[in-house]
């Protein structure tokens, strides 16, 4: 067993022999990392690396397993319930890419493409070239709430032979199930081409003799539903090449990298931590900025005009009392009478356009009205608002007069000694 100075792994290596000639296995056990990665296992003589991560991952990767060489085999197993795809389980191989999912909503199950082998090349292989795909064949669960001569249980895109064969959900009442098979009709991927149908374009086994048929137009339309459905397929098979070739990437990358996760109290690495302690400085700071504004004296300037005594009597005492209360209640009337001139503006605005509109409305075009009955709804909505305002602030300042009553009533200035500073 070997530790690495870097405390967060440990490793463990199996050797063949007494006298250590050959090492066969290697384990590694990670803590803390970044990637999540916790245990890394390589089999020596067979080439195969297995890696299992803890969840927190963007991919949701659980289990990866890899081998060397020209021969490769790559499966990986993800936390479905994190994926939105409900992807389990990942299986690729030079010829084949399978995808296994759970608890979908669509009651997909399997996919599997089958590539053509690659040609073979003198020089460095070209990794963008696209595998040509043979096939697409989908395995979906049973539905229930379908008959199964109406429920599709594998769906098979034969791309290289241009047709689908559709194989339903055995009935319990019968020995097989029923089949369907479309060929695609020649130049079906001509976008001026209109295709035509005709019987020899499809192929239907009914198991139950007494489940409806399918219409012509049906077949029709369910045959051009599948043409669309197989270059959606197709992209997925592609989006999954992309997500595989991503994976190794950004392996490669984590493993150069190898970073170390970082505590959320490690307040000098951790840059979401500082950004969160930014956050609250600055919601503090706005909070104090508020307090300062609520908390300034209000009876500040009307001290000042009195030249700011450090004493007063009872009766400037009784002074500063009326004059603030004075104060707030001129403030109010004056906010109160900018709303009414406002609001007495927007209806004397109104009343003249329905005036002007009954002098023109017999000459008016349509659009002249459309306008008119615009410009009203605009003018009825800003005279709902200012209502409203209105309403508002009467009911405000008499909340805030009465505020102003309980500051005074408990202000010590106003008070016995009358000591003002």
């Amino acid at each position: 067993m070997e530790y690495s100075k870097n405390l967060n792994k440990k490793n463990t290596s199996l050797f063949h022999g007494n006298l250590v000639k050959e090492l066969i296995y290697v384990t590694q056990k990670h803590q803390h990392r970044h990637d999540k990665l916790e245990i890394r296992e390589h089999d020596v003589r067979t080439n195969m690396v297995y890696e299992n991560y803890l969840p927190g991952r963007s991919d949701h990767l659980k289990e990866h397993t890899y081998g060397f060489g020209p021969e490769f085999e790559r499966i990986m197993i993800y936390y479905d319930k994190a994926r939105l795809d409900g992807l389990a389980r990942r299986h690729e191989t030079i010829l084949e890419l399978t995808d296994y999912f759970i608890n979908r909503d669509d009651f997909l199950e399997y996919r599997q493409a089958i590539f053509e082998p690659r040609p073979k090349k003198f020089g460095p292989a070209d990794k963008d070239t696209q595998r040509p795909i043979i096939s697409i064949t989908e395995r979906y669960g049973r539905n229930l709430q379908l008959n199964a001569n109406d429920d599709i249980h594998e769906l098979v895109y034969a791309i290289k032979e241009n047709k689908f064969v559709m194989t339903y959900h055995r009935d319990s009442n019968h020995i097989t199930p029923s089949t369907r098979t479309f060929c695609k009709p020649a130049n079906w991927n001509d976008k001026a081409f209109t295709i035509q149908w005709n019987e020899d374009l499809q192929d239907t086994y009914q198991a139950d003799e007494e489940f409806k048929q399918m219409s012509k137009r049906d077949l029709y339309f369910k045959m051009l539903h599948l043409i669309e459905q197989e270059e959606e397929v197709i992209k997925r098979v592609r989006k999954a090449e992309d997500e595989t070739r991503d994976l190794q990437s950004r392996r490669q990358q984590e493993e150069l990298s190898s970073d170390l996760e970082i505590s959320v109290y490690d307040i000098d690495r951790n840059e979401k931590s500082k950004i969160y302690r930014k956050l609250l400085q600055q919601k503090a700071d706005e909070e104090k900025r508020k307090k300062e504004i609520h908390d300034v004296d209000y009876l500040a300037p009307f001290l000042a005009a009195i030249g700011n005594p450090e004493r007063i009597n009872v009766q400037l005492a009784q002074q500063l009392r009326l004059a603030a209360q004075r104060d707030f209640k001129d403030r109010s009337i004056r906010k109160a009478n900018l709303m009414q001139a406002r609001y007495e503006s927007e209806i004397q605005e109104l009343i003249s356009k329905q005036q002007w509109y009954q002098k023109h409305q017999i000459g008016m075009s349509k659009e002249d009205e459309l306008e008119y009955q615009r410009l009203c709804q605009e003018a009825q909505f800003r005279l709902h608002i200012l209502e409203e305002r209105l309403k508002r602030h009467k009911e405000l300042a008499t909340e805030k007069y009465m505020q102003l009553e309980n500051k005074l009533n408990e202000d010590p200035r106003l008070k016995e000694p009358y000591i003002v500073r």
